[in-house]
């Protein structure tokens, strides 16, 4: 099999919004009241340059010309504004693999621990629900304005920081799911209390009731209830079914694990386990859950789809990289999620010398032996062979759980995509080599990805840049989120019963 570089993590289309990072840089002065004019010009120049020099997709749509001045007017420039001229800049950009947020340090530098909206909220349908039991809210209520702004006033306010519009012009429910909190923030800025409208679930009147709670006092982040779950605690959860002679196995990540899941053998020893224990359960029929899996490393993916397919499948997907050499290593402060070191640095500028060419073609760096990175990804002989398997997806499926699914798809006749359309292409992504920037005035920590990947073969049907397609769309409606049903798993269940 083809060697790998370093780790691959997965980020979202278009721009990423974090409240948090992996990395933690020690921040050596405040910027709650702001930085000058001329050093927030300085920082976007120097985000603008690495776009334009090193991001595997965003140099090909911003302008060629040098980046204007977006903070002229301004002598003092306030973090939150820093952020939203910029998104504003780049709105028509869409990227992916891309992250720009705060990290835990910025938040306590500008005293947003208990300023940042607490709730998980769920979108469905244009409608917001509370994903969480929070105090005195019940799980399910339908939130109806937020300190006096209705959701659509919301939902305007959103749309002008950045586009809270999916390519289709519908809003992204997934997106405004997990980025609430920081649309909020950078449109309404840092907030004292909350006063909540909502109507709880079932509730015979529309109007709702008002809760205030105030920040600081009553507001810690709470956790999701639709994913704080026994099957997505662990990297790989199984379950078995003898009603329906059916085996459930999540695989809820591809990026090694506490030591853990860290190598092709792991993942070969642990699906082995799996199998064998599918065997005794006399398990005919799977169900795959890809729905949290936000990807890893491509390889591990591979190895796993041998332990499913039952075919051979000749991957010749292709890499090439936006630079060979990395710009403003000074501001950089992780590569793929670890934090750098000089020889981290060294490593990586050796890995783009050494395994891409020396010539640019249509921007991009050849990878030297495109041979060499070919992959057969063949079927594991004497393994439990599934009548029929049933591939959960949906929108946080991202990367290489991607790639895992397209595999599958690819490699075995009797895999069913149930579920979502994914939140990466199908086709392939910006990723390979992440590489972390802390902004030198703002703090800001932008992830840019140095290398675009392009599957081959693609699942028939794939179209360029959009997210890998379910053969079966199973989502789940307003009342199946309230009433807390699965409504892809239960369609796999029912499935699986039919002779």
């Amino acid at each position: 099999m083809r060697k790998i570089f370093h780790r691959i993590i997965p980020a979202t289309v278009f721009f990423v919004f974090s409240i948090t990072f992996v990395v933690a840089v020690p921040q050596a002065s405040t910027r709650r009241d702001g930085i000058a004019g001329d050093a927030a010009t300085r920082d976007f120049h120097i985000l603008n340059a690495l776009f334009a020099r090193a991001h595997a997709t965003a140099f090909k749509q911003i302008p060629a010309r040098e980046a204007p001045n977006l903070f002229k007017d301004s002598p003092r420039v306030s973090i939150r504004e820093f952020i939203v001229r910029i998104l504003q800049y780049y709105r028509a950009l869409k990227v992916d693999h891309t992250g720009l947020g705060l990290s835990p340090e910025l938040i306590q530098e500008l005293g947003l621990q208990q300023a940042l909206f607490p709730y998980p909220l769920k979108f469905l349908e244009g409608r917001a629900f509370f994903d969480c039991d929070a105090p005195g809210i019940p799980f399910g209520s339908e939130l109806i304005a937020l300190n006096g702004d209705a959701l659509p006033q919301l939902m305007a306010l959103f749309e002008k920081v950045s586009a809270a519009k999916n390519s289709s012009g519908q809003i992204d429910n997934y997106r405004l799911s997990e980025n609430f909190a920081f649309l909020y923030y950078l449109s309404k800025g840092s907030q004292t209390e909350w006063r909540i409208q909502y109507t709880a679930p079932r509730a015979k009147e529309t109007t709702g009731i008002v809760k205030e709670i105030q920040a600081g006092v009553n507001s810690p982040v709470i956790r999701r209830h639709s994913t704080n779950l026994p099957q997505y605690a662990e990297p790989l959860n199984i379950m078995f079914n003898p009603k329906v002679k059916g085996a459930y196995l999540a695989i809820n990540t591809f990026m090694p694990e506490k030591n853990r899941l860290d190598s092709i053998d792991s993942w070969n020893n642990w699906l082995n386990l799996f199998q064998q224990e599918a065997r005794t359960h006399k398990a005919e029929n799977l169900v795959i859950d890809l729905r949290v899996n936000r990807g890893g490393v491509m390889l591990f993916s591979a190895a796993a789809a041998t332990w499913f397919i039952d075919a051979p499948v000749s991957d010749r997907s292709r890499s090439a990289a936006r630079s060979r050499v990395l710009p403003y290593t000074q501001f950089i402060a992780a590569i793929n999620g670890l934090a750098t070191t000089p020889q981290l640095l060294k490593d990586t500028e050796n890995h783009l010398q050494t395994g891409f060419a020396d010539k640019m073609v249509d921007g991009y760096f050849e990878t030297r032996q495109s041979d060499a990175r070919y992959l057969e990804v063949l079927p594991n002989q004497g393994v439990q062979r599934f009548k029929k398997i049933f591939v959960l997806i949906g929108p946080a499926t991202y990367s290489a759980a991607v790639n895992f699914a397209r595999l599958l798809k690819l490699g075995n006749k009797n895999v069913v995509l149930v579920g979502d359309t994914t939140g990466s292409p199908g086709d392939g992504h910006s990723a390979e080599v992440l590489v972390t920037y802390k902004l030198p005035a703002t703090g800001i920590f932008i992830e840019v990805p140095l290398m675009r990947v392009l599957f081959a073969p693609v699942v028939p049907g794939q179209l360029a840049g959009q997210g890998l397609k379910p053969d079966v769309v199973v989502q789940n409606s307003i009342a199946d989120f309230i009433a807390g049903n699965d409504s892809a798993l239960e369609y796999a269940s029912r499935a699986m019963a039919i002779p």
